[in-house]
């Protein structure tokens, strides 16, 4: 088959009479086509459609030769293991979010039977404890919208979008559809799947790896490693008594442990961006890590009906368009890079918080995206030059302004400012139009005098250029912070060749290891660290799996 680029129609209908008009086609030459990539452009308010498309064609070789046509890749998925050293003990993966969720489904898939620890609880608890803590205000620590089955993912918009290239980006979004996501995530530019789209999926995941062997351990957390020979041997864990636990967690958390000691050869550590405590340990134990540069802002919210109307002029009503989303980046006069992540159409901004005493937002969306309102992170680029040059510097530079959003309220209510005072200094005392969607109160505050004052002025010059650039985005809308949580401030060294890091055995992988930044790439890590045991490890003997 050919792969035909840049195929363009104002509309959708008159899609093969343009692969024709491309090609300069008879329609008997044109056997078969399908959709590969659809993408729409509203540059200028004029609404094109632009595809890609694979197409089996007579006179193969003739068409090959035109401009924007090339054969079709072949992209299915292949691997053989290469492990020599066999394991003695099944291999072990901590944290089933994406990294870890892909890791553990291509684990089981060659018969590794994967161990899967998750600090947080499965997707049902993990589901109540969330709402439960946006109702009440009432935090658990350990399950809560960073913690748990699917990691800080299924409480997103669950966009799959990513601009990294590598071929396994189809591996992850075809495994996706298989575990029930809709199939346009193939064939969309911005695919996305929702918060509510993730429950069925992860569901099914647990499913299948159980299937093959697999193990899944709940509520309980990885605590320490041991290390022989600059190997790994053992790893200690801990599990929650009662899991079911529905008291008050006020100052601390007052619930009971259990812990045991089991051997390890091999762990696939995908924990995310904010497990601090294991990070510390891990470091005391000597895997090497480095801090490496951050983003932190905030959420900035505007009617959703005002973006469609920006983004894309009169056509801000046709259903196929709408909600219409938006992408900024500026270099602010600080020097430093400013721009919006996560961007939520039809979205809603939500407490996130993982520690007591902490205020932290970020952005969800429902896979309908029908809420009135869109959001999406404004963030500054953050080095040490900004928060010190220690190990964990980054994360306590963090907590602190977590600690000073709680600290404004005594509570988890989240600061506010109108952006038009923000860019003033002042406070704010009432709302426009745009009303908070974050469903534990509000408190008003000036971010300037919350935020870095390096980080608040490159703020405001970026958001007084994203106006120039988007009329009318500093005039109705509202911000909301702490978005601090949006990458981490620490990277767990491996090596280039084998993926691992120091220690032998010892596999860093995901976002918070510092190797990626979102669903997808974090997803294509877990593959790729998956592999990298395989290629060391051969699988353990069935008489020896405990």
């Amino acid at each position: 088959m050919i792969r035909i680029h840049q195929v363009k129609t104002a509309d959708p209908a008159d899609l093969e009479k343009q692969i024709l008009k491309k090609l300069n086609m008879p329609k008997k030459d044109l056997e078969y086509w399908k959709i590969h990539r659809r993408s729409i452009d509203a540059r200028k308010h004029q609404v094109q459609y632009s595809y890609v498309v694979d197409a089996k064609v007579a006179n193969e070789k003739k068409y090959l030769k035109n401009r924007d046509v090339f054969r079709t890749p072949d992209e299915t998925f292949r691997f053989k293991p290469a492990g020599e050293q066999r394991l003695k003990n099944r291999p072990v993966v901590i944290g089933m979010g994406p990294a870890g969720l892909f890791a553990g489904l291509l684990l089981a898939e060659y018969g590794y039977k994967p161990i899967i620890i998750e600090r947080g609880s499965a997707i049902e608890k993990r589901s109540k404890d969330v709402d439960h803590f946006w109702k009440t205000g009432e935090l658990d620590p350990e399950s809560n919208v960073q913690f748990g089955m699917g990691g800080a993912g299924a409480f997103s918009d669950g966009k799959l979008t990513t601009r990294s290239k590598d071929v396994l980006g189809r591996k992850v979004l075809e495994d996706l559809v298989s575990l029930s996501a809709n199939p346009d995530i193939l064939i969309d530019q911005h695919p996305h799947i929702g918060t509510d789209g993730f429950i069925s999926i992860l569901r099914n995941a647990r499913k299948r790896i159980e299937e093959q062997g697999g193990t899944f351990f709940f509520d309980t957390r990885l605590d320490d490693i041991e290390v022989f020979n600059d190997s790994l041997c053992a790893m200690t864990i801990s599990r929650l008594e009662d899991e079911n636990f529905e008291g008050k967690l006020d100052d601390v958390d007052v619930r009971t442990r259990i812990t045991e000691t089991l051997p390890v050869e091999a762990m696939i550590f995908a924990s995310g961006h904010s497990a601090e405590d294991t990070l510390r340990t891990l470091e005391k134990r000597g895997i090497c890590m480095e801090p490496k540069s951050f983003a932190i802002g905030l959420r900035i919210e505007h009617l959703q009906s005002y973006i469609n109307e920006a983004m894309l002029g009169s056509a801000c009503h046709q259903k196929d368009l709408i909600p219409a989303r938006y992408q900024l980046t500026h270099t602010a006069n600080t020097g430093k890079g400013v721009y919006s992540f996560c961007m939520c159409p039809g979205g809603y901004v939500i407490p996130s918080s993982s520690a007591l005493h902490t205020v932290v937002c970020n952005g969800m969306s429902y896979s309908d995206r029908a809420g009135d309102q869109a959001n999406s992170a404004l963030l500054v680029q953050v080095t040490p030059e900004d928060y010190g040059s220690g190990l964990f510097d980054g994360m306590d530079f963090q907590q602190k302004l977590e600690k000073k959003a709680f600290d404004l309220s005594g509570s988890y209510k989240a600061p506010v400012q109108l952006v038009s005072d923000f860019i003033e200094g002042k406070i704010s005392d009432h709302f426009e139009e745009v009303k908070p969607t974050y469903e534990l109160g509000t408190v008003f505050t000036d971010f300037n005098t919350i935020l870095p004052e390096k980080i608040a002025e490159s703020l405001k010059d970026a958001l007084i250029h994203f106006e120039q650039k988007v009329p009318g985005f500093t005039k109705n809308a509202l911000l909301t912070g702490m978005e601090t949580r949006s990458s981490s401030s620490i990277r767990v060294v491996r090596q280039s060749d084998s993926l691992e890091s120091n220690i032998h055995g010892f596999y860093p992988c995901g976002e918070g290891s510092g190797y990626a930044g979102g669903i997808m790439t974090s997803a294509i890590d877990g593959l790729k660290c998956a592999m990298a045991l395989m290629n060391r490890f051969e699988r353990p003997s069935d008489l020896n799996l405990k």
